[in-house]
């Protein structure tokens, strides 16, 4: 890194003193973070473990250290170095110069930090270097600590269905108990928060639907209030709408506002709903109201459509109630008139009516700290308006304005701070102080919309503000910046905006309303549970490294976020995004040479270069394939890189100032490659989909060998793949040359690099001559969808998870220096020499269907681990397998190690029971081939993660176990099985012997086995004996229902031989058992026909069909319900002869008379009508004549 003016570094040591002070300095969770219990390892470390070691862990690393003070002398010391004018140190003079300011300090913390800085390995750090990476490792450390805030509502929006056809006006929460009594009774004595209160949630919508919720928000009653309401409908065409709905909580009432211009009370003890009383006389609807009580005195307010305030106090409100009945005279309706009360004709109650705005109120609240009624509306004159509340009539009030441009729609006051906080049309958070009513505090911007509603929580230092695109926010009141945006597409709650809501601040709830009902829980006082929640990485994992020289745990996921972990304490240290515009998943990673760069490879084909300790990105390289990279290794200056590409290529590690130089070797692979591995710096092996195992020399990048189990056991020549054109996919591709002697001597097998270039060269010909050969016609033929051939259909089965080489052992004909894990749960050992082959394969999982993902070994090649897809973890001694086998075993001398790790495996961990490995054949004959099947001893077994693991790394120096998964964690286990810890959640320090105990995940001891039960508990528990125990009985019983079975079969081979039974045929005994059922069930031998037996009675399974009339909207709940029967139908007894003839005789005569009274009507009707007729003149003679008779 080039050096800079001095007035530039002394510009950013300023400003990385600022970011130092602010990156780390103590917060509320840093504390509780120290003063919190921590996890111990459990594991028997010696060098870590000693007390001069863990004390100087508490003390925090020597970076963290360093202060202004040391930042000045460490500049001078840099200063007085520079002789030569170069001003760089090397390691030695950095280590002194930094133990003569920071005093004793280990050389390994100061090394640890001089290679942080020296990334490009020159061997010298400046000043400069020095002071830009501490300001980007502070820069990102507070970054990262914000970023690990926890979210105040970490749970997404559950809904709850309403039927309601217009929006919800008011939401409110009725307690069973109220604050007042709550605070009047327990002062000074904190309540905890929980989760539920006890209470109920009311809800209204705009056409009067009353509903009355559960704390869980569960529908126990729906009231329709208009059909409540004592006075008739009214006849007017235009419908009345509820404006707004308060609780009246110490006098169990519910009043609510509408359109009509009444104010109307409900009484809402036990389960009533009735209407009290209301208010009358109002100039204009009331839109607004609020109530205050502490048990005593009590305040009711209410704002109206015309900006009238209307403020009712009354003196005691549990004596005398909220209104002076004696002002008017109380007729049978209980209609109270507001101009009566607002005489003030009563001492105990003090009435008064001001006009404060010149547009509708928004919102109105009694503050009693302030001893004012403050109001909002969308006016800038009078944008919001503190009144004070006299102590007597003839005091004055007096009015304090807040004028902003575009008015105040909401607002909420905190006694705590003494604090005003707004929002409106114009999409700021403002923070007022009540005293200054021409500028605000502070102003938070973030809102695309208007906020329409506010709300301040002084306990968690936080303010929660809706727009009216349903936008939630939550800002922190300290920082003035936002803490979590829940966008409005995670609030399904219609199209509609939020048209009111309520906060819980006991129970952290926030309520949303529009047609439905959204609610969001917020975090709960229990951190350690919260903690315990959280997963490493909020994608799952892709791979998780171990860096010797810094002591760290890097790890990568889907979303491109890369994280480094101190393995000592689980401590998070550096969070970067490796794709900032768009998070594209990171599929591989590993770290140069030196361990002080890592190099990661992207599903799109990118490959980067950075320092992980400051998130720095230092280079990227070009993009040769845009597939994506699944393997990336660093030999001899260069990083080989593999992946969906079919291909292996390189980049040569270049300084900046130089040209990158790379190259592609020829393609060996039909399918996408998934695994890399190097022995040393000669032999790389890659491994396919279609289970080709390739392995190549480094020197020459040439394929000198292939296996494929399903094919041979044998090694077998390798298979260039060309394209149509007859050349090598992709440009850098290295000419044929024929290989050196020690190329020849490097690469032997069954065949000769020479016979390899021929067949090359044969392959080409054959390509390019079947090209030439193929007409037009067929070529269109060829592109046409041809069906799935069953070596397509059985190549996922073939497919190589994992290849590993076993790098402490030499090349030989009988001993295995390459294993690889295949999809069908089963690793192979292979002999890469021309004479050897496939020299053993052992199952590695317990159940079908499961792979084994990822393998790894310690540094002696004295154990396995193994990794498999449903989060299992194996340990393996293979420390003799497949180690020349064809050699006297009983001569071979005992391997030289420093430790014998598989001693250090307790005999608890064994396998044990059914479930334990079992190896039907010793050996298996392919083509002529001998094959062991005998698996090496497995040492232990347990289940580490509930979903696959993708990586696996056995931590040499403090014999730690990490493993990374698909479930989104990164954890760390001792060799013996024990559970460390999962990173990002509750930290541990390692090898400390005060440490707190540890606790198992959650997941795992719900799911766990009886081995990894046992493992995990270090067979100390009883859980695992019990699960053992249950498992046996569950096995006896099948062995004797098994029995039971086979018991049943000989009766039924018995029967026919039988000659009691043989008598009888099969429907003579289906009549006797019909019989039996009948009548013979039913009588008693010893009580004789008339006994019955006893019918119990059930209870119904549903309660009765109960009809309810369509116009009431109450909710029916049946409380409880007696046995009854269906009622039979009723059976008329037969009616005698004589009586029948009876009824019909008076039913003749019945009928009979009410023909002669119908006779007799339609007479008189006829005399009538000939009277009529008679005093006309233009009647007919024959009409006359008839009714002149008639008359006389």
């Amino acid at each position: 890194m080039g050096s800079t003016s001095a007035q530039g570094s002394n510009t950013n040591m300023k400003m990385m003193k600022k970011a130092s002070s602010e990156a780390w300095s103590p917060t509320d969770g840093d504390k509780h973070k120290q003063n919190g219990p921590q996890l111990t390892a459990g594991c028997g470390c010696t060098k870590s473990g000693s007390p001069e070691e863990g004390e100087k862990r508490n003390q925090g690393r020597v970076e963290d250290q360093i202060n202004e003070e040391h930042l000045q002398r460490i500049e001078a010391m840099f200063h007085e170095a520079d002789t030569d004018g170069g001003g760089g140190l090397d390691m030695e003079e950095f280590r002194e110069a930094i133990k003569k300011i920071m005093g004793d300090i280990d050389d390994e913390d100061v090394d640890i930090i001089f290679m942080k800085v020296d990334t490009n390995c020159d061997g010298g750090v400046d000043w400069d270097e020095y002071l830009n990476y501490m300001l980007l490792e502070y820069r990102e450390k507070d970054s990262l600590q914000k970023q690990n805030r926890p979210l105040y509502f970490p749970k997404p929006l559950k809904i709850v269905p309403v039927a309601h056809c217009e929006p919800i006006v008011r939401l409110q929460f009725y307690p069973f108990q109220t604050p007042q009594a709550e605070k009047n009774g327990g002062q000074g004595r904190a309540v905890p928060k929980t989760r539920v209160q006890l209470g109920r949630y009311l809800s209204i919508s705009r056409d009067g639907i009353l509903n009355y919720w559960s704390e869980r928000f569960k529908l126990t009653r729906t009231v329709n209030l208009d059909q409540l309401k004592r006075a008739p409908p009214s006849t007017s065409i235009q419908q009345i709408w509820v404006t707004d709905m308060i609780c009246l909580s110490n006098l169990n009432l519910l009043a609510i506002s509408s359109t009509g211009r009444d104010v109307e009370f409900y009484d809402i003890s036990a389960s009533k709903c009735d209407i009290v009383f209301s208010l009358t006389g109002l100039e204009g609807y009331v839109v607004v109201m609020d109530y205050w009580s502490d048990g005593t005195k009590a305040v009711f307010s209410i704002g109206d459509i015309e900006g009238y305030v209307s403020v009712f106090i009354s003196s005691d409100v549990l004596q005398y109630g909220l209104f002076n009945s004696g002002a008017f005279k109380s007729g049978g309706n209980c209609r109270i008139p507001v101009p009566a009360l607002l005489k003030n004709t009563s001492k105990y109650f003090l009435c008064f009516k001001v006009a404060l705005h010149n547009n509708w109120c928004h919102q109105i609240r009694f503050l009693p700290e302030l001893n004012a009624v403050a109001t909002c509306c969308a006016s800038d004159q009078t944008s919001m308006v503190l009144t004070t509340v006299p102590h007597s009539q003839k005091a004055k009030i007096h009015n304090s304005c807040f004028q902003l441009r575009k008015g105040i729609l909401c607002f909420d006051y905190s006694p705590e701070f003494n604090i005003l906080v707004t929002g409106g049309f114009d999409r700021i958070v403002r923070i007022w102080n009540p005293y200054v009513n021409n500028c605000a505090t502070s102003q938070m911007k973030g809102h695309s919309t208007a906020i329409t509603h506010i709300v301040v929580n002084s306990s968690d230092n936080k303010i929660i503000s809706i727009s009216k695109d349903k936008n939630v926010r939550v800002w922190d009141l300290q920082d003035c910046a936002c803490l979590q945006n829940i966008h409005s597409r995670n609030v399904t709650m219609s199209r509609f905006p939020i048209s009111s809501f309520h906060y819980n601040r006991d129970t952290n709830t926030l309520v949303l309303a529009t047609f439905l009902i959204g609610v969001l829980h917020g975090v709960v006082d229990d951190v350690d549970t919260l903690h315990k929640l959280q997963t490493s990485h909020e994608q799952p994992l892709c791979t998780a490294l171990y860096n010797t020289n810094f002591k760290q745990v890097v790890s990568g996921c889907h979303n491109g976020v890369v994280s480094v972990w101190e393995i000592l304490t689980g401590e998070k240290i550096m969070q970067f995004q490796t794709s900032p515009e768009k998070a594209v998943e990171v599929t591989a990673m590993t770290f140069d040479g030196p361990k002080r760069r890592l190099i990661t490879g992207s599903k799109d084909g990118t490959l980067r270069l950075w320092n992980f300790n400051n998130g720095a990105l230092l280079a990227t390289l070009p993009i040769l394939n845009d597939n994506e990279v699944t393997g990336v290794i660093y030999i001899n200056q260069r990083i080989y890189v593999s992946g969906w590409s079919k291909r292996v290529m390189w980049y040569l590690d270049v300084k900046e100032d130089m040209e990158m130089e790379y190259r592609i070797w020829n393609q060996y692979h039909a399918e996408d490659i998934y695994s890399m591995h190097a022995h040393g710096n000669k032999m790389l092996v890659t491994a396919s989909y279609s289970g080709d195992i390739i392995v190549w020399n480094i020197d020459s990048g040439r394929a000198f060998c292939r296996f494929n189990a399903c094919e041979s056991p044998r090694p077998l020549l390798p298979n260039r793949v060309i394209d149509s054109q007859g050349v090598s996919v992709g440009p850098g591709a290295p000419p044929p040359c024929p290989p050196s002697p020690q190329e020849d001597k490097d690469s032997s097998c069954n065949s000769t690099p020479e016979m390899i270039q021929e067949e090359e060269s044969g392959a080409e010909k054959e390509n390019e001559k079947t090209h030439q050969k193929k007409s037009p016609k067929q070529r269109r033929k060829s592109g046409k969808p041809q069906p799935i051939s069953a070596v397509e259909l059985e190549k996922p089965r073939l497919a190589v998870e994992k290849a590993l080489f076993l790098g402490t052992r030499e090349r030989s004909p009988d001993t295995a220096i390459l294993l690889t894990s295949a999809a069908d749960g089963y690793v192979y050992a292979w002999s890469i020499h021309h004479l050897g082959g496939l020299l053993g394969k052992f199952r590695a999982v317990h159940s079908e269907g499961t792979a084994i993902s990822t393998m790894s070994t310690d540094l002696q090649d004295q154990m396995l681990l193994t990794g498999d897809s449903t989060g299992y973890i194996m340990l393996w001694d293979i420390e003799r397998y497949c180690f020349c086998m064809q050699g006297e075993r009983e001569g071979l001398a005992p391997l030289e190690k420093a430790v014998h790790l598989p001693s250090l495996i307790p005999r608890y961990c064994k396998m044990t029971g059914p479930r334990r490995m079992k190896v039907e054949k010793r050996t298996e004959v392919v083509d002529g081939w001998s094959v062991s099947l005998t698996p090496p001893p497995l040492l232990s077994s347990w289940r580490g993660h509930l979903k696959g693991i993708v990586s696996l790394e056995y931590v040499e120096r403090f014999r730690l176990i990490v493993t990374a998964s698909l479930d989104c964690n990164v954890r760390l286990w001792t060799i013996a099985g024990s559970y460390i810890g999962t990173f990002g959640q509750a930290q541990w320090r390692v090898g400390d012997p005060h440490a707190f105990p540890w606790e198992l995940p959650v997941d795992l001891r719900r799911v766990g086995s009886c081995q990894t039960l046992k493992v995990l508990n270090q067979g100390t528990q009883p859980h695992w004996n019990c699960a053992k125990r249950i498992l046996e009985t569950l096995t006896q019983q099948k062995l004797r229902h098994t029995a039971m079975a086979s018991a049943a079969s000989d009766v039924q081979e018995m029967m026919p031989a039988d000659p009691r039974i043989a008598q009888y045929s099969n429907d003579q005994i289906e009549e006797t058992w019909q019989h039996w059922q009948e009548k013979g069930k039913q009588t008693s031998a010893i009580l004789g026909l008339a006994y019955k037996q006893k019918v119990r009675h059930h209870l119904p399974s549903c309660p009765p069909d109960l009809q309810v009339s369509f116009s009431s909207r109450e909710q029916l709940r049946v409380y409880k319900s007696m046995p009854y029967t269906s009622l039979l139908p009723i059976i008329q007894p037969p009616v005698p002869e004589l009586l029948k003839e009876q009824q019909q005789k008076t039913q003749d005569g019945a009928d009979m008379l009410g023909k002669q009274k119908r006779n007799n009507k339609r007479g008189a009707h006829v005399r009538f009508s000939s009277a009529k007729g008679a005093r006309r003149k233009s009647i007919a003679p024959k009409q006359q004549t008839r009714g002149g008779s008639s008359i006389t």
